[in-house]
């Protein structure tokens, strides 16, 4: 077992998409199995989120969207660093500022 990183800068970046799109959604029957590489994952798709599995979307349902984070998530290493440049948007209320933020992880 690896020890914990020192700093976020031993962290590994991770690249996100927002691309949600799939073709040859997976619709299992009862008794049918899907085994397969994990190649996205969108927890905003959907009502409890969307996984690829070799590149085939499938829709999760509560319990399996909460068994992905049990086994992939809870216990892992997670950085955060909050940017001191300030970024802006407009939205209803008027300007906004904010800090963005970066996640790193231990892999």
């Amino acid at each position: 077992m690896s020890s914990k990183p020192d700093s976020f800068d031993d962290l590994e970046p991770t690249e996100t998409t927002t691309d949600d799109g799939g073709t040859d959604w997976i619709d299992l029957d009862p008794g049918q199995e899907v085994i397969g590489t994990i190649t996205g994952l969108n927890l905003d798709a959907g009502y409890n989120g969307v996984v690829e599995l070799d590149g085939r979307p499938m829709y999760l349902n509560n319990n399996l969207k909460n068994q992905i984070i049990a086994a992939l998530v809870v216990g892992n290493t997670m950085g955060v660093r909050k940017s001191e440049d300030v970024e802006k948007f407009t939205n209803d209320d008027g300007e906004q500022e904010y800090h963005p933020k970066e996640a790193r992880f231990d892999r």
